[in-house]
């Protein structure tokens, strides 16, 4: 776990969490606290829905409230005394511990508790305070369930990932160990004792644990935090090739693309366009450049970067604006609409359907759409500079004009880039147009957004390889282009670098050494992709990848 003393994440009554705020939770980043005034509405509501339950049995033994005193789902019509209620929330949880398959990271898991957390701490699910608390324990103690990952169709929420953390929060189910192995609870709590103190669940607080979308939100915010940060990466790359193509600034002035203003493609072609700064072909007429190497257009994969990423740009940023306002919501069922502890009344706690998914799975499949496009260009990119016919005088596979015959170089990372895409463009599948009927047909309509955010999050992964990759082409193509200038009639003449691109390219360099003999190159590359991830290499260039439109 990384030093959580940084950073307090508050849980309020109105819902505030940011996706910077669920990153830095999720990655040990920050602790996490509850606000004493989301404290005393859950304790003065909690006492409200008692007080008018006892209230209302007493002048109807029969009466039912949907998730306090009945069965769930197409259970819903079988009645539960008071005497049970305990019994019911834990069997509730225990039951619904079916998931299956790997477990989830860690990261998704503390995501996903801080997310219910903080939707019960919005008090309108009728917990103790001591429910949310109890996650708060955990989070800040480093107690990590184990959450096998698959089997949730994120409609009635994610009830079997949720009942896997739920059941550690009772102090059954198992905890992620040291090397991610799954501890029992009981097991792990020998040797951990201060760590968190295990509650007995009370009226609704089963139902109020495990019934939400949060494990879908969880991977959707980690994947959209991932695809922010590439998209710039990818902005950068585009910047790149054109300059180490030798290519054209002009087609990414803002003149240009206010006759066409996407928004997104307004904003990337900014960005490119000042990452360029300094670049000799920035903004110069087509005759200077003719006159440089006899070609007036450069391809699509460098000409319409603006118009290709722009969109990708637009999705993402429509998958932050749901991942924020799900993180800040709702979403169980029932739902206490009273507004005032004072004045409680019963009829006012409504079944309803905010623990539907398709929101957030229509928003994140936006984030497979975005990935496979980033991926596709970038590998026309890569596959146009192994090119010697295409790469103007860079040689086969960027190995200059005289290549040592013996030696492949960066030949087969091209390749590699091609199947990264096609596993992109596999996890691209609209499963959430694909709904099952569930639970007798009672849940007919399911989203499967846990399916879908999974795939965006492991698409991230995959393309941050890809632009890691092209990364190392380019880096590579300047130094060749600079070893040989003047050399060879194919090599290009020397030009004015831009001072972003090149703080770039130093610390590509930096990470991923040049290739100057054939070597073991997946090392390297990891590592540059992680840099990439992490948002390193554009941090580099020094630029503030703000909104221009």
């Amino acid at each position: 776990m990384k030093d959580m003393s940084a950073k307090t994440v508050t849980l309020e009554l109105e819902g505030t969490l940011t996706i910077a705020d669920i990153e830095a939770v999720a990655l040990g980043g920050a602790e996490v606290a509850l606000s004493p005034d989301a404290r005393d509405a859950l304790a003065a509501f909690r006492a409200a829905a008692e007080k008018a339950l006892g209230s209302a049995l007493r002048d109807d033994p029969d009466r039912r409230v949907y998730g306090l005193n009945t069965g769930f789902g197409s259970n819903f019509k079988d009645y539960v005394s008071p005497e049970e209620l305990k019994q019911l929330q834990r069997n509730l949880i225990i039951s619904h511990c079916a998931g299956m398959g790997p477990l989830a990271p860690a990261p998704v898991v503390r995501a996903t508790m801080l997310l219910r957390a903080a939707s019960l701490s919005r008090g309108h699910s009728m917990v103790r305070p001591v429910v949310v608390e109890t996650l708060i324990d955990m989070l800040n103690n480093g107690v990590t369930p184990a959450v096998p990952r698959n089997g949730s169709v994120s409609a009635s929420g994610d009830l079997a990932p949720l009942s896997h953390v739920a059941a550690v929060v009772i102090g059954e189910g198992r905890v992620m160990g040291a090397n991610g192995e799954a501890v029992t609870t009981r097991e792990y709590l020998k040797s951990a004792k201060d760590a968190f103190a295990p509650i007995e669940l009370e009226m609704k607080e089963g139902l109020a644990l495990n019934n939400g979308c949060q494990y879908a939100n969880a991977w959707g915010v980690l994947a959209t935090a991932k695809m922010r940060r590439l998209v710039e990466a990818a902005a950068l790359n585009a910047a790149l090739g054109v300059q180490v193509m030798r290519g054209m600034g002009r087609p990414f002035r803002a003149d240009l693309h206010a006759l066409r203003a996407h928004a997104g493609s307004v904003t990337v072609a900014q960005w490119v366009f000042d990452l360029l700064e300094g670049y000799q072909f920035q903004n110069v007429s087509t005759d200077v450049k003719y006159e440089y190497d006899g070609r007036i257009q450069d391809p699509y994969n460098l000409r319409c970067a603006a118009q290709v990423l722009g969109p990708c740009l637009e999705l993402i940023a429509r998958a932050e604006k749901t991942m924020t306002i799900e993180a800040r919501s709702v979403t169980d069922n029932p739902i206490d609409l009273n507004t005032d502890a004072e004045r409680y009344d019963l009829d006012e706690i409504t079944s309803g359907g905010h623990f539907h998914g398709m929101p957030l799975a229509v928003d994140i499949f936006g984030l497979l759409q975005a990935a496979g496009i980033m991926a596709q260009i970038s590998n026309l990119r890569c596959a146009r500079i192994v090119d010697a016919s295409r790469n103007k005088g860079l040689g086969p596979q960027v190995r200059g004009n005289t290549p040592n015959a013996t030696q492949s170089g960066l030949m087969i990372t091209e390749y590699t880039t091609a199947g990264l895409c096609n596993q992109i463009w596999g996890l691209a599948m609209p499963s959430h147009l694909m709904s099952m009927p569930t639970d007798s047909g009672q849940e007919d309509h399911v989203s499967m957004a846990a399916s879908v955010a999974m795939r965006a999050y492991e698409a991230a992964d995959l393309l941050a390889d890809v632009l890691a990759i092209e990364m190392a082409f380019d880096s590579q193509a300047e130094a060749v282009r600079g070893r040989e200038a003047g050399k060879h009639a194919q090599a290009l003449a020397p030009v004015a670098l831009g001072k972003r691109t090149q703080a770039a390219l130093e610390q590509i360099s930096k990470t991923f050494p040049l290739v100057d003999g054939d070597r073991e190159l997946s090392w390297d590359l990891k590592q540059l992709s992680e840099a990439v991830l992490s948002g390193e290499i554009v941090a580099a260039t020094g630029y503030v990848f703000a909104a221009r439109h």
